[in-house]
C-alpha cells in the first residue's frame, strides 16, 4: 500500500538523492524551446474547427442553431471558468495578471504571507546536536596538562532541545545536555565520566516584542514596517477573497454583456434582411419599368444603389467587424452598450467567454428577451446597498483596518527591549550514563539543582526608527481613509449615473418604438400607393425604406441598452452575483 498524507509530498530519490531523470527530462524540453505537450496539441486540434462561412440570409436559414438562455450562458461560463476570461486577450498579453480559480488557494498556501505561514512561527521546534572529538597533545607545563605533560582525551557532546513560542512573545525551551569525557588527567575522580543536564528555560519580553496585541499583528521577530502576524495575514486573505469576488463579478458581467450583444446582432440582422428584401422588390419593379420605358434609368439606378447599400449593411450584420464590444469598464463600470452588430463576431465573443469551442458547426442564438417593463429603484435602499456590498469598498475597508493594526504594532517599537530570562538546571555526573552509578541516576536524585535569572535591556537612544515607523503608519492610515472616502463618492456617482441611464434608456425604448411605428406606417402608405399605380416620389420611397430599417435597429438597440442599464444597477450596488444566483464558496 502506498503511504498517504504528508509523506506523499516527499520524493527522496529526486529531492536529496542523485536521481536526475525528472529534471533532465524537463531541461530537454527547455533546450528544445519548450514544445507543446501532447495534451495541448490534442486540445488545439479539437478546438481548431474551421469557422462557419455564412454570407447570405439563406445560409442563416439553413444553419443549425443552439438556443441558449442567459442563465444557461452564465452557468456554462462559471462551470468552465478555470480562468476568469475577458475580451482584451489579457491571457496572452499579461498572463501573470490573469485571475484563476486557484487565486484563493495561492494566497492561503503562500509559505511567506499566509495564515498558515504566520501560525508556523508558533510551531514547536526540535533541535539536536552531536559532536565527537579526540585530543592528543603534549604540554610544556604539567598544570595545563592536568598533571601530565602528555594529554589524551576523547569527548562526546549531545544536545536535544524542544522549544516553542507563545502568543505573548515568550519562548520556552526544554533542553538535555550530555557530554562524555575520558582523559588521562591525574586529578580525575573517574578515568571517564558522563555528565548530563536538564534545562528548563523561559524568555519573556516585558516591553518591546511582548503582549498579545503586538504578536498577533506583527508576529515574533518583527521589524519596524514589516508585519506578518496572524491578524495581518487574515486581513490579506480576506482582501484577496474580496478581490476574487469582484473579478468574478466582472467576468459574469462580461458574459451578460456578450449575451445581449449577440441578441442585438440577431435583431439588427433581421432589420437588415427586411430592408434588403424591400430594396430588392423596389429595384426589380423599377428595373421592369425601365425596360418598358415607363421609368428613367436614373430611377432604376437609385433603387439599385439602395439595394447594394443594404446588401453591404447586411454583410456586416452577418459577419461583424473586429471592433470593441460591450465589456466591463468601457465608459461605465459594468459596461456601456457598444451597439456593434455582426452575428458571427458577437457569437465568437460569447463562445470565448462561456468556454464553448470557438467553432463547432452550430450557431448560438439567445432565447431570452430583453426587459421592456418600467423599473423604479428606491434610492435610499440601493445607495445603502452599494456602500455596504460593493467589493472594492470592502477591500478598502479591510486595508484601512490593516493599516490601523500596523499603527498599533508600530507603537510597540517606541519602547526599549527588556527581556526576563530564567533557567532551571538539574545536573548529574558519574562514570556511567545510565544504570547504577550513572549520570541519569544522579539527575533523578535531584541532589544538584541550579537556577539562573537575568534581565536584558536594549535601548536605542532617541528611538529614531520607532518614531519614523509610527509616523509612517499614521500617514498610511490617513491615506487609506482618504481613498475610501473618495471611492464611496465614486460609487455613489456611478450609481447615480446608471440610475439616470436606466430612465434615459426606458424613454428611448418608448420613443424608438413610436418612431418605428411611424416609419412603418409611412412606408406602408407609400408602398400601397405604388402598388395601386399612383404616382410615388422615388426618393421619398427610398428614404422611407432607410428610415424603417434604421428605426427598427434603433428600437432593439434601445431595448438592449435598457436591459444592460438595469444589469449595471446590480453591478454598481454589489448584488450582481446574487442576481445571477451565484455564490462563491469559502469567502469570509
Amino acid at each position: 500500500m502506498t503511504p498517504v498524507g504528508c509523506r506523499a509530498y516527499r520524493d527522496i530519490p529526486q529531492t536529496i538523492g542523485n536521481n536526475t531523470a525528472q529534471i533532465d527530462a524537463l531541461m530537454i524540453e527547455v533546450d528544445a524551446g519548450a514544445p507543446a505537450m501532447s495534451t495541448s496539441i490534442a486540445f488545439a486540434h479539437q478546438a481548431a474547427t474551421a469557422p462557419m462561412t455564412l454570407r447570405s440570409p439563406e445560409d442563416f436559414d439553413n444553419a443549425t442553431y443552439r438556443d441558449l438562455s442567459l442563465e444557461q450562458a452564465v452557468q456554462l461560463a462559471v462551470d468552465s471558468a478555470d480562468v476568469l476570461r475577458d475580451l482584451g486577450a489579457t491571457v496572452l498579453r499579461s498572463p501573470g495578471q490573469v485571475t484563476t480559480t486557484e487565486a484563493l488557494g495561492l494566497v492561503q498556501t503562500d509559505p511567506q504571507s499566509s495564515i498558515e505561514a504566520a501560525l508556523s512561527a508558533y510551531d514547536a521546534q526540535f533541535y539536536a546536536f552531536g559532536k565527537w572529538q579526540n585530543n592528543d597533545r603534549r604540554f610544556n607545563n604539567r598544570f595545563f596538562g592536568g598533571g601530565s605533560t602528555a594529554f589524551k582525551q576523547d569527548t562526546h557532546d549531545y544536545v536535544a532541545q524542544l522549544s516553542k513560542r507563545t502568543a505573548t512573545g515568550a519562548q520556552f525551551a526544554v533542553r538535555s545536555v550530555t557530554d562524555y569525557d575520558a582523559n588521562n588527567a591525574t586529578g580525575n575522580l573517574f578515568p571517564s565520566a558522563w555528565q548530563t543536564q536538564l534545562h528548563a528555560e523561559a524568555r519573556q519580553p516585558l516591553l518591546q516584542g511582548g503582549g498579545l496585541t503586538f504578536n498577533r499583528i506583527a508576529g515574533p521577530g518583527a521589524q519596524p514596517g514589516v508585519y506578518n502576524g496572524i491578524l495581518i495575514a487574515k486581513v490579506n486573505s480576506d482582501i484577496t477573497a474580496s478581490k476574487f469576488r469582484s473579478q468574478t463579478r466582472d467576468f459574469v458581467s462580461d458574459v451578460m454583456n456578450a449575451y445581449w450583444d449577440l441578441y442585438f446582432a440577431y435583431r439588427d440582422l433581421d432589420a437588415k434582411r427586411d430592408a434588403l428584401e424591400r430594396a430588392r422588390q423596389t429595384w426589380e419593379s423599377f428595373q421592369a419599368q425601365k425596360t418598358s420605358n415607363r421609368k428613367s434609368g436614373a430611377s432604376e439606378a437609385l433603387a439599385r444603389e439602395q439595394y447594394y447599400r443594404f446588401k453591404a449593411e447586411l454583410q456586416d450584420a452577418i459577419a461583424g467587424k473586429l471592433a470593441q464590444r460591450t465589456q466591463v469598464d468601457n465608459s461605465s463600470s459594468g459596461g456601456t452598450f457598444a451597439g456593434q452588430g455582426g452575428v458571427q463576431a458577437c457569437e465568437r465573443k460569447l463562445r470565448l467567454l462561456i468556454g464553448l469551442p470557438i467553432s463547432d458547426g452550430t450557431l448560438i442564438r439567445p432565447s431570452d428577451e430583453p426587459n421592456d417593463a418600467p423599473i423604479v429603484f428606491d434610492w435610499d435602499s440601493i445607495s445603502a446597498e452599494a456602500i455596504q456590498l460593493r467589493s472594492e469598498l470592502q477591500q478598502q475597508r479591510l486595508t484601512v483596518k490593516r493599516r490601523e493594526m500596523e499603527l498599533l504594532a508600530a507603537k510597540n517599537f517606541l519602547m526599549p527591549s527588556l527581556d526576563l530570562v530564567s533557567i532551571y538546571r538539574l545536573r548529574g555526573l558519574d562514570k556511567h550514563l545510565a544504570g547504577n552509578d550513572s549520570a541519569f541516576a544522579e539527575v533523578g536524585s535531584l541532589d544538584y539543582q541550579e537556577y539562573e535569572a537575568s534581565v536584558e535591556l536594549r535601548l536605542p537612544v532617541g528611538f529614531r526608527q520607532g518614531h519614523a515607523a509610527v509616523r509612517h503608519a499614521r500617514f498610511q492610515v490617513s491615506r487609506e481613509k482618504a481613498i475610501l472616502h473618495e471611492q464611496e463618492r465614486q460609487v455613489l456617482h456611478d450609481l447615480t449615473a446608471v440610475v439616470a441611464d436606466v430612465d434615459r434608456a426606458f424613454a428611448q425604448v418608448q420613443t424608438s418604438l413610436n418612431r418605428f411605428l411611424a416609419a412603418s406606417e409611412a412606408l406602408d402608405v407609400l408602398e400601397a400607393n405604388r402598388k395601386a399605380g399612383l404616382p410615388v416620389n422615388l426618393e421619398q420611397l427610398l428614404d422611407a425604406q432607410r428610415r424603417i430599417s434604421e428605426s427598427q435597429s434603433r428600437y432593439y438597440l434601445s431595448l438592449v441598452e435598457y436591459t444592460i442599464a438595469n444589469k449595471n444597477i446590480q453591478f454598481e450596488k454589489g448584488t450582481l452575483l446574487e442576481t445571477a444566483n451565484l455564490m462563491i464558496a469559502d469567502l469570509p
